[in-house]
Order: C-alpha cells, then structure tokens, then sequence
C-alpha cells in the first residue's frame, strides 16, 4: 500500500536552506519513505503579496529547485507528467512527484503562460489563495469586488480543461467553486480542504459543493491542519492569534517579493501558533473523521489526503511529519474500513482523476 498526498508547500523550505533529506522540512525523502508516501504533489506556492511581474520568476525559482533535488535522488524519486509515469516508478518501487502550482495569480492573466507552465510539466493549479486576484474570489474575501469567476476565470478554467492540467478549488469562494463545478468539463479536486459541517472555517467545503465534486468525478484531499479539522481550535485559535495571522500578512508585504524572506517570517509564526495552542487537541481521529464523512455522504471513490505539509502552523498530535501518514491508514482499518476502500483513498482515486486528465 502507498499514499498519496495531493497538497505539500515544501518547495518554500527547499528555496530557504532545505534539501530532500532534511529532517526540518515535514516532506523529505526518509520520512516519506517511512510512511509510504509515494505519490507527492509539491507546489509552487505564490503568495498573494508577490507583485505583478514577479510571479513567473518565482515559479521558475520552485520548480528548478524542486528539479535539482530530485535529480540528486534519482534513485528514490522521480518527477512524473502522466499516469504512465506513475505506473513506471510504482513498479520500480520508487516515488513519484508532481509538480503544481497554488495559486492562479502565476499566470499573470495570461493564457499563453499557462500553456507554458503545463508543457514545462505542471499538472495541477490551485486557482486562487488566500486574497481575491483579477480573475477569482478567495475563500477569505468578506467585500468581494467582481463576480465569483469573471469571463477571464472562465475561459482559464476552459484551457486547463482542453490541455488537461487538473483543476484544484481550494482557498475558493464557495461562489467561485460553485462556478467552475458548473463548467469544467473535467473532473474538479480541491487537494487540501475539509468538511463544513465537521468545522465551519470559510476554507471548508459544503455538502453541496462536496456532491458536487464527486458528481463530476472528482475528489477531496483532507487538509492536516487543526483549524480545518476541529470547530473547538479553530474558535480558539481565531480568538488567540487573529492579531498574529493579520501581523503575519503585513510583514509579507513588506518583505515581497523576497520569498526567503517570507519563508522565515511562517516559520516563527509557526512556532508562535504550536505555542498558543498546545492545550487545544486535535487527533488523527479527527482526519479520520471528515474522511468518515465524505465516504458516507458520497463514497469511498472521491476522497484521499492533502496534508499541507510544510504550508500550515500546527498538526494534529500523532502526525508530525508525512513519515506518520501511514497511520491514518491504521486507524481506518480499525474503524473498518477494507482493504479495498482504504487502497482506493490512499491513492487509487488520484489514479483515476489523473486519468481523466489524459
């Protein structure tokens, strides 16, 4: 059995002073090994503080290092670009990455770049973060200034269908999610969001908008972070550190576009929040919990991981780095769940979505 983790923010870590085998960064080599993580999914993050002009840079920067390192490791992993590959190196028992992008900003509202960015070997784009941009409402946006998908979104949404690139919603809108469900003519993932109902965070997802998902084929990532995950940590944490999450955001506009910059500031802010809320658990039981959720309003087929490793500021106790994924899958076996629907979470349902972008 391998996993797959459809979200980690790693790259950032590599482009500070990381590498692949560092045991700082919650993705690395022998932790993956360790906890069967075969299939990884890096993003090249672009916050939404890095300037018009900048962006493509800076995705140039995420994906040459991410190339560097894995080419250093050859022998245990290996960049992939379609289903072929994965089959390959899951047969030569080593691990696969994909490389993606989170956020649509990097296009610069420009189809021709996001043609480029697909032929360089991107697969997957998350469409918006944490602030609206020209062309997309954010999850965060309490004034919105434009409709949830604008005509621009919408032709973006039609070319990352005709080349197959996955559509990833994400730190989207409800609004914007709901549009381009109505739209894609492809199956549609959100790889790092959780439930609702389980933990009412402006992040998560509705039920409607979860059938929605599994209508077109698609699926969900369950997201790591305790603010997603548990109503209790995210009330408390909005209460204790709302001022430190807005401080955060100031001082990344300062720094932009200096990216190491911003990498250091989420590090001290990251022990500042695991500090603040160390009385507050969070569990594997509550992953597994939304996973429940999502099996038993719509099946086993649309649902798998999306840690955010290396991109939140606290885990849930048990699950510190991806060397303790593999953990998860116990404790679906103890709540029993078969073999079967535990293969199909872990990594099959990625396979699928994977193929029905070819």
């Amino acid at each position: 059995m391998i996993i797959c983790d459809l979200h980690c923010d790693t790259i950032t870590e590599l482009l500070v002073d990381a590498n692949l085998h560092s045991s700082a960064t919650q993705v690395n080599i022998p932790a993956m090994r360790k906890g069967r993580v075969g299939i990884q999914l890096f993003a090249c993050y672009v916050p939404p503080s890095i300037p018009a002009g900048s962006r493509y840079e800076l995705v140039m920067k995420a994906r040459n290092v991410l190339e560097e390192q894995i080419s250093a490791n050859s022998d245990a992993i290996e960049l992939a670009r379609d289903l072929a590959d994965v089959q390959r190196l899951i047969a030569a028992d080593k691990m696969t990455a994909f490389l993606t992008i989170e956020n649509g900003s990097a296009i610069e509202n420009d189809l021709k770049l996001l043609e480029a960015y697909y032929e360089m070997g991107i697969r997957c784009m998350t469409l918006v973060h944490a602030e609206s941009h020209e062309w997309a409402l954010s999850s965060n946006d309490k004034s919105p200034q434009h409709a949830s998908l604008t005509g621009f979104g919408e032709k973006v949404v039609a070319a990352m269908n005709e080349m197959g690139m996955i559509i990833d919603i994400s730190h989207a809108h409800d609004e914007t999610a709901k549009r381009v469900l109505q739209i894609s003519r492809r199956p549609v993932v959100a790889t790092h969001s959780c439930v609702y109902h389980l933990c009412q965070n402006a992040r998560n997802l509705n039920d409607d908008l979860i059938r929605s998902i599994a209508d077109g084929g698609g699926m969900i990532g369950v997201n790591f972070f305790p603010g997603f995950l548990s109503n209790r940590y995210h009330r408390a944490v909005t209460e204790r550190a709302g001022e430190l999450f807005a401080e955060l955001s100031k001082m990344e506009q300062k720094v932009a576009p200096d990216l190491r910059q911003i990498s250091l500031l989420f590090r001290d802010f990251r022990v500042k929040i695991h500090d603040l809320m160390k009385d507050v658990a969070v569990t594997i039981d509550d992953v597994v919990d939304h996973i429940d959720y999502i099996v038993r309003l719509v099946g086993d087929d649309y649902v798998g991981f999306g840690s955010d490793f290396d991109g939140i500021p606290d885990t849930p106790q048990g699950l510190r780095n991806c060397s303790d994924t593999i953990t998860i899958l116990q404790r679906m076996a103890e709540r029993g769940y078969s073999q079967e629907s535990i293969g199909k979470i872990a990594y099959k349902n990625f396979l699928r979505v994977l193929e029905l972008h070819e």
